[in-house]
């Protein structure tokens, strides 16, 4: 499965689980409450006839196949696709019913009710979900963000085909024989031609880039490809060779040879997908399903902490008492970072005067015994409290518990390609560079090296292990200043 296809079928899924939710509880209020026709069932029963209910309802779903087209159907279709499910469920809960003997085989209202209510909830949320997928989704988190390189007699088509897709927003085109950027394709902007298409795709966020373009040989595509690839962009790149053999090149003509399914057409033209990491779907739900978790525990943790520690901040300081940032996340996108407030509020101003003493190799800044850190800051910098308010970035989605360290705007300007790289998963409060040495390691491509070996070995038990030995870290105050 594509993301796109993932995320509809999940979506999908809770969108049928909670029809039927609802159907259970309204029949049970009109049938009991209303109209005092439904028999006294027992726990037991209700807790059977539930059980069955369930089976049924899974055994319907994962037998057919109506998530996959959900965005493209009329509304006849759904109509009639809602029907036939209705009747399917109608089908295998009446057969576990009679085969297990349960005691509510008896109670017709309920099964009607039920029944009837579903069908009208299946076809209310499908609207709604096709409605917020195709008109909302590609404002959300987790829209996929796209940029194009093509020429101008492919640029059309192509983007036509790309802007049906919902889970895909369109950053921008860069027409590599263009004369001048500027101007929209199918309502694309035109960011780039040829001379600034890689400065282009290094600082706009992107999570794909699609390359469709015409060539004989690849040799001449290596230098793009490399450094796309260097960044830990998802490169989707045309075939010229089997441009002929796609549905519009094809026709109507039966005896016709086909491109086998694994394959994406996007504007008749093939793409086959070069990724650096590729992260299983699955795990990723389940990594944001526990910084949701631990997101909360976290703030509902801190609250008091930070409740004591305003008290000596502010009176040290004054001015907020939480500091907000913008830096880089995923792919280059810019969101608001919030942090105890540790420095004066001067500190941004005065970073410049101190940039000759900054200790580190690269890009980033650190110096010892920096003169904007207050007293409080430093405490609450060795005991990491200040880190606090971040999981509010990790309950938004900006941040995972778990990630790379996101950048400041400044560093961001001034990354070569590779460093891109490191952005390719959501930054975290913590990760390997944290529990490797911290502030210890002076040379930002060390930093580099670590965050990239998390992306590529990233697994759950990574995390997993890398939390644990935070709170080590935390607890002995190791590389933190």
């Amino acid at each position: 499965m594509a993301k796109k296809d993932k995320i509809q079928y999940v979506l999908n899924f809770a969108a049928d689980l909670l029809s039927l939710c609802v159907s259970v509880l309204l029949s049970w209020l009109v049938t009991d409450k209303v109209l005092h026709v439904l028999l006294d069932y027992t726990q037991e029963d209700w807790g059977q006839f539930i059980l069955i209910l369930a089976f049924a309802f899974l055994v319907v779903f994962l037998g057919g196949n109506g998530a996959s087209g959900l965005t493209r159907r009329s509304w006849r279709a759904e109509l009639w696709l809602c029907v036939k499910n209705t009747l399917l469920l109608a089908a295998a809960l009446a057969v576990a019913l009679l085969l297990t003997k349960a005691t509510m085989l008896e109670s017709r209202y309920m099964y009607v009710g039920v029944l009837g209510l579903h069908f009208v909830g299946l076809f209310v949320t499908h609207t709604a979900l096709k409605t917020y997928l195709n008109r909302y989704f590609y404002k959300a988190n987790f829209a996929t963000m796209v940029g194009i390189i093509t020429t101008v007699d492919r640029a059309e088509p192509l983007l036509r085909d790309l802007k049906q897709d919902w889970a895909k927003k369109l950053q921008g085109v860069v027409l590599l024989d263009a004369p001048a950027p500027g101007g929209q394709v199918a309502g694309i902007p035109v960011a780039a031609t040829y001379e600034g298409a890689m400065d282009w795709i290094r600082r706009e966020p992107l999570d794909e880039v699609y390359v469709s373009v015409p060539y004989q040989s690849g040799d001449s595509l290596r230098p793009l490809l490399s450094e796309m690839e260097s960044m830990g962009l998802c490169v989707h790149l045309n075939v010229t060779v089997l441009e002929p053999y796609t549905a519009p090149a094809r026709g109507d003509s039966p005896w016709f040879p086909r491109l086998r399914s694994q394959l994406e057409t996007a504007g008749g033209v093939p793409f086959v997908t070069i990724a650096a990491a590729e992260h299983d779907f699955g795990a990723m739900l389940f990594k944001r399903c526990i910084d949701i978790l631990g997101a909360l525990v976290g703030l509902v943790i801190s609250v008091p902490i930070i409740a004591v520690t305003a008290i000596p901040l502010k009176l040290e300081s004054p001015g907020p008492l939480f500091f907000k940032q913008k830096r880089v996340g995923l792919n280059g996108r810019v969101f608001s970072i919030y942090k105890l407030r540790s420095m004066y509020v001067d500190a941004e101003q005065r970073k410049q005067e101190l940039m000759a003493k900054n200790k580190m190799q690269g890009l980033m800044f650190k110096m010892d015994d920096d003169p904007r850190i207050t007293r409080v800051g430093r405490f609450i910098r060795r005991t990491s409290i200040d880190e606090l308010p971040q999981f509010w970035n990790v309950l938004r989605g900006d941040m995972s518990l778990v990630g790379t360290r996101p950048p400041t705007l400044d560093e961001y300007e001034q990354y070569d390609s590779h460093h891109k790289r490191r952005l390719s998963m959501k930054p975290g409060i913590t990760g390997l560079w944290q529990v490797s040495g911290r502030s210890d390691i002076q040379d930002f491509e060390e930093v580099v090296k670590l965050d990239v070996a998390y992306i590529d070995h990233w697994s759950l038990a990574l995390d997993m292990r890398i939390l644990f030995k935070t709170v080590g870290v935390v607890l002995r105050r190791t590389g933190a200043e």
